[in-house]
C-alpha cells in the first residue's frame, strides 16, 4: 500500500516539474523574441573568396585529324543542342614539308557534347555563309530564322506617268527565310503587302481627291498624333497640260505645292473625300528633289518639325524644244518650322538647333506593321563553369606598318591616361599590371557580374613560352564549355599570316617612332593641313605609353610578351624542335582550371 502511494507521489512530483518547465519556457519567449529583428543570424557568406579564383592553368593540345586545322573564326551559336562555329578557311598541314595549305572555305564545324569537332559543311555558298555570320536573327528548336533589316519596313509604291512618279500605296515588306539545316534556306513572305491603298487619279474628276486627274508625287508620309499626313507634293507635267502639249507664251511653272493633306487614322485612305487638305503652308511651294528626298519631315511626341526641300519648276529649253524640269533648292535654307496639331505652324526661334541631324525615314511615326520576332541574343563571350567562376579571353591588341612591316604592339589603357590628363597630369606611368594585361589572348577569370570589365581578373599559362602556341587562340568566338572543361580552337589564319609575312627581328623601328611621336606632340610641331605648330599633352601621353610597354617588353618583361609578337619572331630566329612543336596540328586545347 505505501509502495504504491510512493509511485502515485513520483508520478505527482513528474507531472509538477513539467508543467514548471513549459511556464518557464512561456515565459522566457515573452521576454525574449527568438524571431526579432534584433536577433536574426547574419546571413551565410555564400559569396567565393579570391582565392578562388586560378592564377595558372595547365593547357593540353589536342590533336588535329587527318592535318585539318581552321582559322579566322567569325561566329559560335547553339542550335538542336550541339554548337557551331564559323571559319573562314581550311588549312591542311603537311608535316614533310612543314607548310600550311588553304584547302576550303566557308566551313561550318559542329562540336558534339565530347569535345569532337567535325566539319558539318565547306565550301558554303557566300551569300548562305554571310547570313550565317551576320544575320541571324531567331534560333528555335527546329529552324533559324533570318529577318533581313527590311523585314516589317515601310516603302512606297508608286507608278509612272512620262517619268513622273505618283504615289499608288504604302507597302510593308514581311519577307524572312528559315532553314533547318543551316544550307538550304527558304523564303517566306512578300515584299509588296499593302498598308495603305491611296485614291487613284480620275482626269474625269480631278477634284475627286488629292491625287487630281494625273496623280501627285510625295516626298513623306507619316502618323503623328491620330492623323496620317502626306507632305511635300509634287503635280505631274499632265495636271495642268492635259494633252502633253504646252505653248511657249505661258511661260515657266511650279509643279511643287504649297499645301498638304492629311486623314484621320480610323478612316479608309483609299477614299479621296476622307483626306483634308491644308492650304498656304509657311514655307511655300517645296517638295523632295527629283527622287522625293531633300524634304526633311521629323517628329517627336509633341511636334512635327519641316525644313529643306525644293521648288520643282518646269520651263522651256530652246535648245531641244521642249520643257524641262529645274529645280531651285533650299539646302541653305536653315529655316524649320513646328506644329503641335498639325495645322498651325511656327517658325522655331533657334532654326539653325531646333533638332538634330533631318531623318531620311519618309514614314515617321509609322510603326512596324510586323513586329519584329524575339531575337536569340548573341551567345556571351564568356562560358561559366561548374565552380561557379566565368572564363574568357582577352584579344586586344594594336599594329602599325613601318617601311612594309607589320608591327603588333599591346593596347594602352586609354581610360587610364585621359582621367590622368583630367587630373591635371601630363606623364602616365606605366605599370607591370598594365603590362601583363595588355597582351594578346590572355586567360581572364571573374567571380562574378562577367559583363563589367572591372570584375575579370588575369589568369597566366603555367609554362607561358611553351604553350606559345595555345594562346594564338580563335579568341571569344570559340570558347566554349564542354564537359566542364574550357575548350578555344586555334586560328591557324593567324599563323598562316604569319609565314607570309617577311620577319622582324627588332622592334627598335617601331620603338623610336612611338619616342619620335611623343616628343613631337610634346614639343609642337608644324601642321601643315592646320597650317600652324599643333601640340597635344594627351597624344603625346599616348605615344609616351605605347613607347614604355614596347620598352618594358622587350627589355624586361618578356615572360608577358605577347605571344603574337612574340611568336613572329620565334618562327624565324628559335630552332627547327620549337617550329615542330609549333605544327604539330593542334586543332585546338583543353584549359584545366585548378
Amino acid at each position: 500500500m505505501i509502495k504504491n502511494l510512493i509511485n502515485k507521489n513520483k508520478k505527482l512530483y513528474f507531472i509538477l516539474l513539467l508543467l514548471i518547465l513549459i511556464i518557464v519556457v512561456i515565459m522566457s519567449c515573452k521576454k525574449v523574441n527568438i524571431l526579432s529583428p534584433t536577433h536574426i543570424p547574419p546571413p551565410t557568406d555564400f559569396t567565393l573568396s579570391e582565392d578562388a579564383i586560378p592564377g595558372h592553368v595547365d593547357v593540353t593540345p589536342m590533336p588535329a585529324k587527318n592535318g585539318e586545322v581552321f582559322g579566322s573564326f567569325s561566329k559560335k551559336f547553339k542550335y538542336q543542342g550541339k554548337w557551331y562555329i564559323l571559319a573562314d578557311y581550311m588549312y591542311n598541314y603537311d608535316p614533310k614539308s612543314k607548310t600550311l595549305n588553304q584547302i576550303d572555305k566557308n566551313i561550318i564545324l559542329q562540336i558534339d557534347d565530347n569535345g569532337n569537332i567535325n566539319v558539318y559543311a565547306k565550301n558554303v555558298d557566300s551569300s548562305i555563309f554571310r547570313r550565317l555570320k551576320y544575320n541571324i536573327s531567331v534560333i528555335e528548336n527546329d529552324k533559324i530564322i533570318y529577318e533581313p533589316n527590311e523585314y516589317g519596313t515601310f516603302s512606297m509604291s508608286n507608278i509612272s506617268v512620262d517619268y513622273e512618279s505618283i504615289i499608288n500605296s504604302i507597302v510593308y515588306d514581311s519577307r524572312y527565310y528559315t532553314s533547318s539545316d543551316l544550307i538550304n534556306w527558304q523564303t517566306n513572305g512578300s515584299a509588296a503587302n499593302i498598308r495603305y491603298k491611296m485614291p487613284a487619279p480620275n482626269p474625269n474628276n480631278p477634284n475627286e481627291s488629292f491625287q487630281g486627274g494625273y496623280g501627285m508625287g510625295v516626298s513623306s508620309f507619316f502618323q503623328f498624333k491620330d492623323y496620317i499626313y502626306l507632305m511635300g507634293l509634287r503635280e505631274t507635267f499632265f495636271e495642268q497640260n492635259p494633252t502633253g502639249y504646252r505653248t511657249v507664251d505661258l511661260g515657266p511653272y511650279t509643279v511643287s505645292k504649297n499645301y498638304y493633306y492629311r486623314i484621320h487614322k480610323s478612316k479608309d485612305t483609299s477614299v479621296g473625300a476622307n483626306w483634308e487638305k491644308i492650304d498656304n503652308t509657311p514655307w511655300g511651294a517645296r517638295s523632295g528633289d527629283y527622287n522625293f528626298y531633300n524634304f526633311h519631315t521629323v517628329i517627336d511626341k509633341d511636334k512635327i518639325y519641316v525644313t529643306g526641300g525644293v521648288r520643282c519648276y518646269y520651263e522651256y529649253n530652246p535648245s531641244i524644244s521642249k520643257w524641262t524640269i529645274s529645280e531651285e533648292s533650299f539646302k541653305d535654307d536653315k529655316r524649320i518650322w513646328s506644329t503641335t496639331d498639325g495645322v498651325n505652324w511656327t517658325l522655331e526661334p533657334n532654326s539653325a538647333d531646333a533638332y538634330g541631324n533631318p531623318t531620311m525615314d519618309r514614314f515617321n511615326g509609322l510603326d512596324r506593321y510586323l513586329p519584329n520576332r524575339i531575337k536569340t541574343p548573341e551567345e556571351p563571350n564568356w562560358v561559366k563553369l561548374d565552380n561557379g567562376i566565368y572564363y574568357k579571353s582577352d584579344n586586344t591588341y594594336s599594329s602599325l606598318e613601318i617601311d612594309g612591316k607589320e608591327y603588333y604592339y599591346p593596347t594602352i589603357p586609354y581610360a587610364e591616361i585621359d582621367a590622368a590628363y583630367n587630373r591635371g597630369e601630363e606623364y602616365f606611368t606605366v605599370s607591370e599590371t598594365h603590362l601583363k594585361g595588355a597582351g594578346k589572348n590572355q586567360f581572364l577569370a571573374a567571380r562574378e557580374k562577367p559583363n563589367e570589365a572591372d570584375s575579370w581578373k588575369l589568369i597566366t599559362p603555367i609554362d607561358y613560352t611553351d604553350n606559345l602556341m595555345v594562346w594564338q587562340s580563335g579568341g571569344e568566338k570559340v570558347l566554349l564549355n564542354i564537359n566542364n572543361k574550357v575548350i578555344q580552337l586555334v586560328d591557324y589564319y593567324q599563323i598562316y599570316l604569319m609565314l607570309k609575312s617577311p620577319p622582324i627581328q627588332s622592334y627598335t623601328p617601331l620603338l623610336n617612332y612611338f619616342r619620335e611621336w611623343a616628343k613631337k606632340y610634346r614639343e609642337g610641331y608644324y601642321d601643315p593641313m592646320l597650317d600652324r605648330v599643333y601640340i597635344s599633352i594627351p597624344n603625346a601621353m599616348y605615344y609616351g605609353a605605347r613607347a614604355d610597354m614596347v620598352e618594358a617588353y622587350m627589355n624586361n618583361y618578356k615572360e608577358y610578351i605577347m605571344p603574337m609578337r612574340l611568336l613572329r619572331i620565334i618562327l624565324w630566329s628559335l630552332d627547327t624542335d620549337y617550329c615542330n612543336f609549333l605544327f604539330k596540328c593542334n586543332f585546338y586545347f583543353y584549359i584545366s582550371l585548378h
